[in-house]
């Protein structure tokens, strides 16, 4: 029976045990089931009794069991290979014991789920052996961001602790949704409240200013159905800080800016090969540090409404900010020192995210 089940799952991934035994035709489901749960070995069942060949699913191990941030975040998709590239119908993200989540790489890991299941694309996140991490996600609000389809093990909240104690905390502004089709235009000012709690009310406009961009400019650029997000935690470790998170699966900052590049700015379209990730990434960098590039009219109808992020690292000059921004395959690193830039790092060759992933650090502590 083995083989036949196989070469019907290879086939066609993603049946029940009664669609099995119907492709068999001489078998219950109650038999095939009971085979399949007594001869697991080279099988899967997902929390929706689907069964899949084990070759056939797509498996993304976090292995820190500690803090999960953006590098061992890409480091492990890297070990897997892309989500989005997988021929995989199936995909599962599993994560170890006592793990812990950053925002950083929580809001990769929601806009990466979403993206998958957009695909077409069976998606699974296990918390088994986590249960506080997802007690905490649930309190963020993550699981209010996911997909419906997308299956949580071992269950999903039945009901969401951040919308039962939505602004109770002054540690974190729950995730919130970037709806293009019911905007929220309160959220840059929730953000702005909590975030001068901490950092003190005479940065209150300096903060306002880059949380409206930034939250602006996926409204008004990212030109995609899935809804983009936000959100705002304080950390208390060797240096206390605040993480603020924006986040969408639209078009990214490189390709927004070659819409119009030749007609606006033919010196730097001459000069660039667009079909090289090089040139995306000077493409960004100037647009963050700067101007000019971010300023003209990059939507289809070539409104001048600008990216508004040069103005963004002037702000965050002021807090030694460090401010990272993942494209689609890589990422760019802005470190500020003594209100200057003082660094800026890329990684390149990153497997596929879709869109625009901002995080700003706010340091309150002086290193």
């Amino acid at each position: 029976m083995k083989d036949r089940i196989t070469k019907i799952l290879r086939e066609m991934p993603g049946l029940t045990g009664k669609q099995i035994s119907k492709k068999l035709g001489d078998v219950t489901k109650s038999e095939v089931n009971s085979f399949l749960y007594n001869n697991p070995e080279g099988f899967i069942q997902d929390d929706n009794w689907k069964w899949y060949l084990d070759e056939d699913v797509y498996s993304l191990e976090f292995r820190s069991n500690s803090w999960i941030n953006e590098r061992y975040f890409e480091e492990d998709l890297a070990n897997a290979g892309g989500m989005l590239e997988t021929e995989h119908s199936k995909c599962v993200m599993r994560f170890p014991a006592k793990c812990k989540i950053l925002l950083i790489a929580g809001a990769r890991i929601v806009a990466l789920a979403n993206q998958a299941v957009y695909l077409g694309k069976d998606v699974e996140l296990d918390f088994t052996k986590c249960p506080n991490t997802k007690h905490y996600l649930d309190r963020l609000g993550f699981f209010d961001h996911l997909l419906p389809s997308i299956s949580v093990l071992p269950a999903r909240p039945e009901n969401s602790k951040a919308e039962l104690y939505r602004g109770n905390s002054d540690a974190l502004v729950e995730i919130a949704s970037i709806d293009l089709d019911q905007f929220d235009y309160s959220l840059p000012e929730k953000l702005t409240k909590q975030f001068a709690k901490h950092a003190g009310q005479e940065y209150y406009g300096a903060a306002f200013t880059i949380f409206s961009e930034l939250i602006g400019n996926v409204q008004e650029h990212s030109e995609t159905p899935l809804p983009g997000f936000v959100a705002l935690q304080l950390y208390k470790g060797k240096r206390r800080h605040v993480q603020t998170v924006i986040s969408d699966s639209g078009l990214g900052i490189a390709d927004t800016l070659k819409r119009n590049l030749k007609k606006h700015y033919p010196e730097i379209f001459e000069k660039l090969d667009l079909s090289n990730i090089e040139s995306d990434i000077y493409l960004v960098k100037q647009a963050l540090t700067e101007g000019g590039l971010s300023q003209f009219g990059s939507d289809p109808d070539e409104a001048a409404r600008g990216l508004g992020l040069s103005r963004t690292q002037s702000y965050a000059a002021k807090y030694d900010a460090e401010v990272t921004v993942r494209q689609m395959t890589f990422e760019l690193k802005l470190i500020y020192k003594n209100g200057n830039l003082d660094q800026v790092k890329n990684k390149k060759g990153l497997p596929m995210i879709k869109g625009t992933q901002v995080c700003f650090d706010f340091f309150l502590d002086k290193a």
